[in-house]
Parts: C-alpha cells; sequence; structure tokens
C-alpha cells in the first residue's frame, strides 16, 4: 500500500499530464487552422499529433506511478484536461496566433528586404543604361553630368 504523500504526488504529476496534452491540442488546433488539412492529410495530422503525444504521456505516467494505469490516472488527466481547457485555452491560442502574425510579419519584412536588395543593382543598371542610350539619341545635345541640356535655337 502506498503513503497518501506518495498517491498525492502522482495525482499531481498526472494532472500535470493533462494539462500539457491541452497544450499540445491546443498548439495542433492552431497548426491545423493553418494548414487546413484536406480529406487525405487530416487523419496524418491525428496520426501525428498521437506519435508526438504518446511518448510524453508515457513518460509522465512513468514518473507518476511507474506506468501503472489506475482509475485515478484516467480521473487526472481527465481533470487536468479539463481545468486547462477552462482556465488557459483561450489565452494559450491567442498568444500563439499572436506568435504565428509575429512570425509572418518578421518574415514578410525580410522578404521584402531582400527583394529590394537583390532588385536595387538591377533597377540602378538599367536606369544607368536608359540614360545613356537616351543621352546618344539626342542630337546637338549639351552633356553636363547625368543632366541633358537641350540645344539652344533662337528664332527670330
Amino acid at each position: 500500500m502506498e503513503s497518501l504523500g506518495t498517491q498525492l504526488y502522482a495525482f499531481g504529476i498526472v494532472l500535470l499530464a493533462g494539462i500539457t496534452l491541452g497544450l499540445f491540442f491546443d498548439l495542433f488546433r492552431v497548426i491545423r487552422g493553418l494548414l487546413r488539412p484536406g480529406i487525405l492529410s487530416t487523419p496524418l495530422l491525428d496520426l501525428l499529433f498521437w506519435a508526438l503525444v504518446t511518448p510524453v504521456l508515457l513518460l509522465y505516467l512513468i514518473l507518476a506511478n511507474w506506468g501503472e494505469l489506475r482509475g485515478y490516472v484516467i480521473i487526472g488527466l481527465a481533470l487536468g484536461l479539463f481545468f486547462y481547457r477552462l482556465l488557459l485555452s483561450g489565452m494559450i491560442i491567442s498568444f500563439l496566433l499572436w506568435v504565428v502574425q509575429a512570425v509572418r510579419g518578421l518574415l514578410n519584412l525580410l522578404v521584402s528586404f531582400l527583394l529590394w536588395l537583390i532588385s536595387f543593382p538591377v533597377l540602378l543598371i538599367q536606369e544607368i543604361r536608359f540614360s545613356w542610350s537616351h543621352r546618344a539619341r539626342i542630337p546637338g545635345a549639351v552633356k553636363r553630368g547625368w543632366r541633358l541640356r537641350p540645344p539652344l535655337r533662337w528664332k527670330k
């Protein structure tokens, strides 16, 4: 017979496992909302979710009571998940969506900067070529630096 302290410790670990399960589920919900999987990819994502969550839950069960599956383990998992969904889920989802928007904004800024950095020399070379090609076509133009001055013609 285990002592009451050991059983309470195991129940606390199992509650923490339920909270962790809820956290993984919310992360999965956000990822699924971003990817919008179809009929074929939904079962694959579900399988991936359980393939990632199962070892974590097994680790919690081994820490709690050496992997013994008892009634209080199921109750603790359900209570942990329930309290997580009731108290923390909305804040966690809002935070994850904020992180997604921040990462999108930073990636957009980075891609825009890289495209500008790549296109700036090309645009500069085109401008120089255009300027030189039109400078040579204007007859009698006085060439000073980068500006073209039209020829002076006086009519009386």
